[in-house]
């Protein structure tokens, strides 16, 4: 997977400690941090705790030579959990596997007209989309994020956009204080108010096509929303994949001490390691950096 090097332009206040610009690289190992974290059972029903965030600053520090702080690691934390919220509404046409949310040429064409910001979860794969589940959860499809077969995709509530540091928001106000018509999934055609010409009719075969398309969007939007808020199934009972130390002492820049001891670790954590089995390359590498420098420090 390509390591995206570029800054992320959404910049978290910190209270007193100022303006913190994370990079792709940085936000990454902090995701995959706080989700090891969550694996061991440490987040509460609220959050993670001040110890947690603060640990998690110390080693990204560590890490990349920076001075973050555990508020500013808790703020850009909420920007990713926003993200994440887009992401889980976006599901329309969801790979699984790659974690794309795919749209047909047209389709993306006229959503991103009326969403840009949106344009950033589309037809490419969400970097660090697997850790933000593992974070975040099921949350992000119940209470003010949770979505019915009849709402629009890519609308969202007030406070939500409120909250949102990004410039570029989903759909603006025009000057008198109603909604401009921004073309979506489930609007196109729409006219932004009775003041405007009217357009032409729909003819009735094409108007019933489009019928047919927008229930579409809203039951495969209901059933992606009734997956998520699905009880998660049991864990397996069954032991840890029979390649997995082949496939972790084979890992190049850690001798084998560290990895065996990494593997007892595993074996005792079968849940750990079965996550650890399934993730991809570059992740395996950050979660057995990051247990080397726990377990030996200053090496």
């Amino acid at each position: 997977m390509a390591i995206y090097v570029m800054a992320d332009l959404n910049e978290e206040v910190g209270g007193t400690n100022g303006h913190a610009v994370w990079t792709s690289p940085e936000t990454a190992f902090m995701l995959t941090h706080l989700a090891n974290l969550v694996a061991r059972d440490t987040k509460t029903c609220s959050g993670f705790k001040k110890v947690h965030l603060n640990t998690c600053a110390k080693a990204v520090n560590e890490k990349f030579r920076t001075m973050k702080t555990g508020e500013q690691v808790k703020n850009h934390l909420k920007t990713q959990q926003r993200k994440f919220a887009k992401m889980t509404k976006l599901r329309n046409g969801w790979d699984e596997d790659n974690f794309i949310i795919t749209l047909d040429e047209e389709h993306y064409n006229d959503y991103v007209k009326g969403h840009k910001a949106d344009a950033e979860f589309l037809n490419r794969r969400l970097p660090n989309y697997g850790e933000m589940r593992t974070i975040f959860g099921n949350s992000m499809a119940t209470g003010k994020f949770a979505k019915n077969s009849n709402s629009a995709l890519g609308t969202e509530e007030a406070n939500t956009e409120n909250e949102d540091l990004n410039a570029n928001t989903v759909s603006e106000l025009n000057a008198n204080g109603e909604s401009e018509a921004t073309p979506s999934l489930s609007n196109q055609g729409a006219t932004s108010s009775a003041s405007k010409p009217k357009k032409a009719r729909i003819g009735g075969d094409e108007e019933d096509g489009l019928i047919a398309v927008i229930s579409r969007v809203g039951d495969r939007l209901a059933e992606a929303i009734e997956k998520a808020c699905a009880a998660p199934p049991p864990q397996p009972t069954n032991d840890l994949p029979d390649d997995l130390f082949n496939m972790l002492i084979n890992l190049l820049g850690f001798d084998a001490a560290q990895l065996n001891l990494y593997y007892q670790y595993l074996v005792a954590n079968k849940d750990i390691g079965r996550a650890f089995y399934n993730l991809p390359f570059d992740h395996k590498l950050m979660w057995v950096a990051m247990f080397v420098s726990e377990r030996f420090p200053g090496q």
